[in-house]
């Protein structure tokens, strides 16, 4: 369900997501721990090493298609997009076959 500000992610996810993105480095040994450990050094508030493993299970995942080096504003844009076209209604019947498409 997508809250009534009409983003699919909620701030302070999203918030949690960009950092972690802005965190990655390409061509570096990417690690829950060390992406931790670096933002826990750098942030006042630094996501747990829980939210850190769980947004990097989410790039990692074919459809995100995330590539190291990749603005963190590019990519959460793309998730938005993802979310919303799963939110959509299916397609309408076919009006002259009464098939779907």
């Amino acid at each position: 369900m997508v809250p009534e500000d009409g983003d699919p992610i909620p701030a302070e996810q999203a918030t949690i997501v960009a950092l972690v993105i802005d965190q990655i480095e390409p061509d570096t040994d990417i690690t829950a721990e060390n992406l931790h450990r670096a933002l826990a050094a750098e942030s006042t508030t630094p996501p747990s090493l829980r939210e850190v493993r769980t947004v990097l299970d989410i790039l990692a995942m074919p459809h995100v298609g995330f590539t190291p080096g990749e603005s963190s504003a590019a990519v959460l844009k793309r998730m938005r997009d993802m979310l919303e076209v799963a939110e959509s209604p299916p397609p309408p019947l076919d009006f002259w076959s009464n098939e779907p498409y």
